[in-house]
């Protein structure tokens, strides 16, 4: 289990944090007006993509379905964070590799999940 550095324990306690995750536990548990596993590609020609940023923690979203999401969809690039929860945007230097990322193309190796567990359906069943 994950012990979270007190910047991270503190910012819990801000309002706009916690609505944000409120938030987040009412789109995760909440209807859909739509399946976003019949999403189309929405950068065909490449002009842009499209990445989801997880942490391997997380206890709203959790990892299994997004690797599951992003198996299905293949024009999505996945990137895990081995020891995130769900407020990885507030881990040190993460904004950066983001940054890089969707910016310069630079892939942090760091954060690309172990091929074992990639895009497995048994994943994200035993889960449910």
């Amino acid at each position: 289990m994950i012990i979270l550095c007190s910047y991270i324990q503190d910012r819990l306690r801000e309002q706009v944090v916690f609505d944000t995750l409120r938030h987040d536990w009412r789109v995760a548990f909440g209807k859909w007006e739509f399946d976003p596993m019949k999403l189309s590609n929405p950068f065909p020609n490449k002009q842009s993509s499209f990445h989801i940023w997880q942490g391997h923690e997380d206890k709203v979203v959790p990892s299994e379905l997004q690797r599951f999401v992003s198996g299905k969809l293949p024009w999505i690039q996945y990137h895990e964070v081995p020891d995130g929860g769900h407020l990885i945007i507030y881990y040190k230097g993460l904004c950066e590799a983001i940054l890089k990322a969707l910016l310069l193309g630079q892939e942090n190796h760091a954060y690309k999940p172990r091929s074992s567990l990639l895009f497995k359906d048994e994943c994200y069943q035993e889960t449910i």
